[in-house]
């Protein structure tokens, strides 16, 4: 319970009090009863008198609480069996079953006593070895424990002390030497019950005081000293304005403390105290302290340091707000995969974290370029246009240069004061920067930058919550980046499937004419011819001439008939591989496009590869020089085989009019064919190098892995 202790000791030192002031039994008796009813938490509670042996028990103060309980006869069956142990055996008794025995009980005659008792705890009060009464408490929320039995020992022991005091005043003790032997035995009482209290309040670690009613301290306890740093007697009889605290200590305080002395309840308040180790924070509860004559003569202040708690309360709900502020942004962040919005996104989310003056989002486009695509200018996110943003060279800026080679955030004090500092996008005004890469696919893609004009402002936690936001975003950028790819991928090859449905029509269209025109005419000459032939032999006619004629005519279709199975899959390359196939293809080529053709080769002697790598690189070299053809207007064009360890390339080189390679991918629909060559590299795990310009030709350079490599095949 949060104040438990604190009523604990409030309790026994109002006790102590009352056994001290009080002369008159009934009073207190009264005040011990209740400190120890408050204490326990009990419903009801009672104090008796007995005579040697426990015989003839008397009720001499009756708290009935809301039990109903009378004191004009004789209490319940169960409670007074109950009493009657506990004063014969000198020991305290504890009954949490009450209610059982009572039930079992035959019927009495209560006159309307509704009382239910369900537990009580009964300890003796012994004076002199005898049992001189008891103190009683009844029906405890779950009843009583030992360790309640224990606490009602120590009140019992007041008990005894006040009964002591009493007789010693009323004269019930005769002789003199009896009467100091007893009092010397209460004050030793006293003493140890005192010595008890003080140890408790001493070494509790709550800071204890007393003020009276000019708000000056009356007693402190040692837990103050270690707090203050001050000596105790340096603090009592001092007011907090003169011990220098402050008035944000001060006012709540003493405001608190007046009301008290007015109208006597206690009250609760938080203190914040400023100590020589940091800010303290403190549970301080006000409990007012009566006089005799019921007048507060001073208000107890007990308070404990929830300094850790609070700490822990606070870093707690930080980590929840920053976990669903990165929750919202991780939601935020995957609705769009436009990478633009992503990055505009991202910012947006981060500002509402770290409250940064300016900040920009930057993108790596090459090895040593990079470009602006959002910023924070002071008053919202604003993303780029293609038009705005801007570029610079990273071997300009080696910070940021930094940051990309190494993945690593960099945070700077101060900018002002740093030698390596360049950056156009930042305002001179700006002091704190910090730098935080962003990935894509596992490497670096670009990184975000905060500053702020205050110098040394951002910390580690504003470096790892940043960075936790760049995990986050840079899973969208990825998810933008591949969405993007595969837009541009399912384009192509809708592009490139409407180019392979065209060219295998125009195959089509020519096989079919090159069969009607020329296979299929040839044959009907050739039939027509052999009508003849067995028309003249039967006439008796001499057919040699007409049997060499026929003989052409069937050579010509089968000529015919070769060259468009060649055209299709040249024979060459199954039978004698692809360095051979190449090297006649080359030589018709050249003639049938109209410009010369140089084939070399190094490293392929004799050396078959995979089929699917040997038709990849024979179709490359195809569609290569057909684009050589159609766009380049050149007039002479060099094909290179080569093998470099495990891989084989074949290269393309013309001297034509040449274009700019970075309109291929823009301009795909001009560039089907390249496009088609890049995707046979990319299906069997190679690359398409293209290096071109204007006026200066093209060199087209594909180089796939071996796979399955049989030479003697």
């Amino acid at each position: 319970m949060k104040n438990g202790r604190s009523t604990e000791v409030v309790a026994l030192l109002t006790a102590a009090r009352a056994v001290l002031e009080n002369r008159a039994f009934t009073d207190a008796e009264r005040a011990i009863l209740d400190a120890c009813r408050t204490i326990l938490g009990a419903d009801a509670g009672l104090v008796a008198v007995c005579a040697a042996g426990g015989k003839d028990l008397e009720v001499v103060l009756l708290d009935p609480g809301n039990l109903e309980l009378r004191d004009d006869a004789r209490l319940p069956m169960p409670l007074l069996r109950l009493c009657v142990r506990a004063a014969k055996s000198g020991r305290t008794l504890i009954a949490n079953d009450l209610a059982t025995g009572a039930a079992s009980a035959p019927p009495r005659d209560t006159r309307g006593d509704r009382s239910v008792l369900d537990s009580a705890l009964l300890a003796p009060v012994v004076i002199g070895g005898e049992v001189a009464g008891l103190l009683g408490l009844v029906n405890r929320p779950g009843g009583f424990s030992t360790g309640d039995s224990r606490l009602a020992e120590v009140f019992a022991e007041m008990a005894a002390v006040a009964m002591l005091n009493s007789r010693t005043v009323n004269g019930l003790e005769k002789n003199r030497n009896a009467l100091q032997r007893e009092v010397l035995e209460g004050a030793t009482k006293l003493h140890q019950a005192e010595e008890i209290f003080r140890t408790v309040v001493e070494n509790l670690p709550d800071l204890i005081a007393r003020f009276d009613a000019d708000l000056r301290l009356l007693y402190v306890s040692p837990s103050v000293q270690g707090v203050t740093k001050r000596p105790l007697w340096a603090l009592v009889g001092s007011t907090k304005q003169e011990l220098g605290m402050s008035s944000e200590l001060i006012e709540p305080w003493d405001a608190a403390l007046r009301r008290v002395f007015v109208s006597g309840r206690p009250e609760e308040l938080e203190l914040a105290f400023t100590a020589p180790e940091g800010t303290r924070h403190f549970d301080c509860r006000l409990v007012p302290e009566f006089g005799p004559e019921g007048a507060i003569r001073s208000v107890l202040s007990v308070a404990r340091d929830v300094t850790d708690k609070r700490l822990t309360f606070e870093a707690e709900r930080r980590a929840r707000t920053i976990a669903e502020a990165l929750r919202e942004a991780t939601v935020a962040l995957t609705r769009s995969l436009d990478r633009e919005s992503v990055l505009v996104t991202l910012l947006d989310r981060l500002r509402g974290m770290i409250p940064f003056d300016r900040g920009s989002v930057m993108v790596l486009e090459e090895a040593s370029r990079i470009s602006v695509r959002a910023v924070f200018d002071g008053e919202s996110v604003v993303p780029l246009s293609a038009e705005e943003q801007l570029e610079f060279d990273l071997t300009d800026h080696p910070i940021v240069r930094g940051i990309l080679t190494t993945g690593a955030a960099v945070m700077i004090p101060d900018l002002r004061a740093h030698p390596d500092w360049s950056l156009p996008i930042d305002q001179s005004s700006e002091a704190s920067w910090l730098g935080v890469p962003l990935f894509a696919r596992g490497d670096v893609a670009g990184l975000f930058s905060l500053s702020k004009r205050e110098a040394g402002y951002f910390k580690e936690e504003h470096v790892k919550l940043a960075e936790a936001m760049s995990s986050q975003a840079s899973v969208a950028v990825e998810n933008a980046i591949l969405f993007q790819q595969m837009q541009v991928a399912t384009v192509r090859m809708r592009k490139l499937s409407h180019r392979l449905i065209e060219a295998q029509e125009t195959e089509r269209r020519t096989l079919a004419r090159e069969l009607h025109d020329e296979a299929g005419q040839a044959l009907a000459s050739l039939r027509f011819g052999l009508r003849l032939l067995d028309r003249e032999i039967g006439e008796g006619c001499d057919v040699t001439g007409r049997v060499e004629e026929l003989m052409k005519r069937t050579d010509a279709v089968i000529d015919g008939l070769h060259r468009l199975a060649s055209d299709l899959r040249p024979a060459s390359l199954d039978h004698v591989g692809l360095e051979a196939a190449l090297r006649k293809y080359s030589r018709s080529a050249g003639s049938e496009f109209g410009y010369k053709v140089h084939f070399k080769a190094h490293g392929t002697t004799s050396e078959r590869f995979s089929t699917e790598v040997e038709t990849a690189l024979y179709r490359v070299v195809q569609e290569a020089l057909a684009n050589v053809a159609h766009h380049a207007r050149a007039t002479r064009a060099d094909v290179l085989l080569q093998r470099r360890g495990d891989r084989v390339m074949v290269m393309v080189e013309d001297d034509g009019v040449g274009f700019e390679p970075d309109e291929v991918h823009k301009r795909g629909g001009d560039h089907l064919g390249l496009l088609g060559l890049e995707e046979r590299a990319a299906a069997l795990g190679g690359t398409l190098k293209i290096e071109s310009a204007p006026g200066a030709g093209t060199t087209i350079v594909v180089e796939v892995p071996i796979a399955d490599s049989n030479p003697d095949r």
